[in-house]
C-alpha cells in the first residue's frame, strides 16, 4: 500500500515533524546512558557515581527528576537544545541605518561595505555616535535587505515593471530512459588568426549521440539553424533540451523550441556540473578534432566539411565507456531505438 505524507505541500513542516519526532519517540545513546547512570546512583551511591562517570551531583538530580516528570519515558532522557532562550538582539542607532539606505539607495546604488564605512565614519564623528565595522554594516545590510534594484524608465518617463519569466529547471531525480529524453546544448569559444568563432555542441545523454557545426556570430538566430540542422541529423524525435544561461538560447531559438513542442530546461548558474554530458563532450571534440582543425577555423565552411566527416566516425566507429565499449549507432541498434536499414544522413546539413 502506498504511502503519502499528509503534510506533502506545506514547505517546512516535513522537517518540523521529522525533528519533533526524533526528540519526542527515538531513543539516543546518550539517553541509554544516561539511565544507566541513574541506575548506577541509586545501587553505589553518589561518591561512586562521581567517580566511575565524573557527574555532578545537579546534574544527576536534574536527570532524575526529567525521567519522573515523564512518567518513567527513556526518551525524556535524550539530549535536548543548548540554544540560549534569550538571545542577543543587534542595538543599531536608528541613524546610522538610515545613512546605509541613503548611501546603498541613492548616493551609489548597491555600494559595498567597505566604501560605506570610509562615509559612515565621519558621519558618526559629526553626530556622536559609535562607530561600526564593516562586518557589522554587512549584516545590517542582509537583516535589513538594503539592495537597490534597477528600474527601466521609458523614452516618455515612466518606470517599466520588469516580468522575470521563471525559468523551467530540470526537475529532481530526472533521468534519460530512451534516446531524445535528454539532449544537453553548449557552445566552445575559440580565437583562431585573431577571429573568435564559435562552436555550438549538443550531445544525447542516453546514446552519446553527438552533433556539432561552427558559426561566425553567436546569437539566437544562430542557435535556431543549429537545432533545426540537429532535427535532421538526429534519427529519433527530441523531447527535452538543456542549456545554460547563455544569450544565443533565447529569442529566436527559443520560439523555434515551442514550435516544435520541446521542453526547454535551464540549468542554474555558476553549476556546469549539472551540464556534465556536454561539458564532457566539449573536452572531448576539442582535444581530438578542434585543435587539430583550428587553423580551418578562419573559414567555417572549410571547418564544418572536416566536422562532418569527424562525427560520423564518433557516432558509428568511436567506442564509448559510457555504452560498455559500443559506438552511439551500435547501441541504438543493438537496444531496437534504430532500424539496420536507417543510415545517419549528417552530410544533409551541408545543404542545408
Amino acid at each position: 500500500m502506498r504511502q503519502v505524507f499528509k503534510y506533502k505541500y506545506c514547505a517546512g513542516f516535513g522537517r518540523l515533524y521529522g525533528y519533533a519526532f526524533r526528540h519526542n519517540h527515538m531513543i539516543t545513546k546518550e539517553a541509554k546512558q544516561r539511565l544507566k547512570i541513574l541506575e548506577f546512583w541509586k545501587r553505589h551511591g553518589l561518591k561512586a557515581t562521581t567517580e566511575a562517570f565524573g557527574a555532578k551531583r545537579s546534574t544527576l538530580f536534574n536527570w532524575q527528576k526529567i525521567y519522573q516528570e515523564s512518567g518513567c519515558k527513556l526518551s525524556s532522557l535524550n539530549p535536548q537544545s543548548q540554544a540560549p532562550k534569550n538571545r542577543r538582539k543587534r542595538e543599531v542607532d536608528y541613524r546610522i541605518v538610515n545613512e546605509i539606505k541613503r548611501l546603498r539607495l541613492e548616493v551609489c546604488p548597491n555600494m559595498g561595505k567597505d566604501k560605506i564605512k570610509i562615509y559612515l565614519d565621519d558621519f558618526c564623528q559629526e553626530h556622536n555616535l559609535k562607530t561600526i565595522s564593516a562586518s557589522t554594516i554587512g549584516r545590517i545590510i542582509k537583516d535589513k535587505k538594503i539592495y537597490h534594484h534597477r528600474q527601466k524608465i521609458s523614452h516618455f518617463g515612466k518606470i517599466k515593471t520588469i516580468k522575470r519569466k521563471p525559468k523551467t529547471r530540470k526537475p529532481k531525480g530526472f533521468q534519460s530512459a530512451n534516446p531524445g529524453d535528454l539532449v544537453e546544448l553548449d557552445t566552445i569559444v575559440k580565437f583562431s588568426f585573431g577571429l573568435k568563432r564559435y562552436i555550438v555542441t549538443a550531445v544525447d545523454t542516453h546514446t552519446r549521440y553527438s552533433f556539432a557545426w561552427a558559426y561566425q556570430r553567436n546569437n539566437s538566430s544562430n542557435a535556431k539553424d543549429f537545432f533545426a540542422k540537429l532535427n535532421t541529423v538526429f534519427p529519433y524525435q527530441i523531447k527535452h533540451i538543456q542549456t545554460d544561461n547563455g544569450s544565443e538560447f533565447h529569442k529566436y531559438f527559443q520560439d523555434y523550441i515551442k514550435q516544435q513542442d520541446i521542453i526547454h530546461f535551464w540549468n542554474y548558474p555558476g553549476r556546469p556540473y549539472r551540464n556534465g554530458h556536454i561539458e564532457k563532450y566539449n573536452r572531448t571534440i576539442q582535444e581530438e578534432f578542434i585543435d587539430w582543425n583550428q587553423a580551418s577555423l578562419e573559414d567555417p565552411d572549410i571547418f564544418n566539411r572536416k566536422l562532418m566527416k569527424w562525427l560520423l566516425w564518433y557516432n558509428t566507429e568511436r567506442y564509448h565507456w559510457g555504452l560498455n565499449l559500443q559506438t552511439p549507432v551500435d547501441y541504438m541498434i543493438k537496444n531496437n531505438y534504430l532500424s539496420k536499414m536507417r543510415w545517419t544522413d549528417t552530410f544533409n546539413c551541408l545543404r542545408t
